[in-house]
């Protein structure tokens, strides 16, 4: 129920309690009790209006309350054994919820101005999920729990600002120490780049001549150990007879083609190890 229907339940109260003035002789001192802690309820659902705090939860509880406070006033304006003992419940749970409530909305501010002036200088995208927490906690009124989640929220952001300030350092240490090693070093550095890169240059003919003939002495060997394999495939099937046709057929237009493939690659490094040669010479 709304604020609307919580200020009509109020004015229904007001003409309650206005009557049980004319009666207050004949009615418990339960009930007396009672209406005076409805009238607190009150108060404290106003005072939680006035702070933009959402009263959903105080104002269903302050509903039962009412409720039940007219039912066993009726009783006891009849004389009955009337009992207000779950009016005095829910209006206490109304008290301990404002409280909690009040609380929860000057932490939140509170926590919320620091999480902004962190944000600024820290990373905070680790502690996005609970952060979200805390929000939803608090629209959803469960102020209690937005209390401890505030508090876990501090830990998260000292945590990360303790794990973020480490690297730095780190970070720091490290470029200071690079800085300061090439500074003295700087000429050092310079003139052992200069002869590796007049080794690379002078040898970088010899080492890819080298690399191409062993490139090629590979396919050499590959060449080798594939007509080994035509002999055997050919011994299986003229000789032996222990091979069908088409198997050998099939075995043996694969060999070829492979044959022809490193013929081919054979054929190109061999026409690279002529150009270096004569770029050499």
């Amino acid at each position: 129920m709304g604020l609307k229907n919580f200020k009509i339940n109020i004015l229904v109260l007001l003409l309650i309690i206005f009557y049980t003035t004319l009666v207050d002789a004949r009615l418990s001192n339960e009930s007396l009790t009672a209406k005076d802690s409805l009238i607190q309820s009150e108060k404290d659902i106003f005072d939680m209006v006035n702070r933009n705090i959402s009263i959903k939860r105080v104002n269903e509880t302050y509903q039962e309350a009412w409720q039940f406070y007219t039912a066993q006033f009726a009783l006891d304006e009849k004389g009955g054994r009337a009992n207000y003992d779950l009016v005095m419940k829910y209006t206490l749970d109304i008290s301990n919820i404002k409280k909690f409530a009040i609380e929860a909305n000057d932490e939140l501010k509170i926590f919320n101005e620091n999480y902004g002036d962190v944000k600024k200088e820290t990373n905070l995208s680790d502690m996005d999920q609970e952060y979200n927490q805390i929000i939803l906690s608090f629209k959803e009124e469960r102020f209690e729990d937005t209390l401890v989640l505030i508090k876990k929220g501090y830990d998260k952001i000292s945590e990360i600002q303790s794990s973020q300030t480490a690297v730095n350092a780190v970070y720091s240490a490290t470029a200071k120490t690079l800085k300061n090693f090439f500074i003295k070093n700087w000429l050092r550095i310079i003139i052992i780049i200069f002869i590796l890169l007049v080794v690379f240059i002078i040898f970088h003919s010899a080492l890819n001549k080298l690399m191409t003939r062993i490139r090629l002495n590979n396919l050499i060997v590959q060449k080798r150990a594939i007509k080994g394999l035509i002999k055997d495939i050919q011994e299986s099937y003229f000789k032996k007879r222990s091979m069908s046709e088409a198997e050998y057929t099939i075995k043996l237009k694969k060999y070829e083609e492979l044959t022809r493939d490193i013929d081919r690659q054979i054929m190109i490094l061999k026409e690279e190890i002529f150009k270096l040669s004569k770029a050499k010479g």
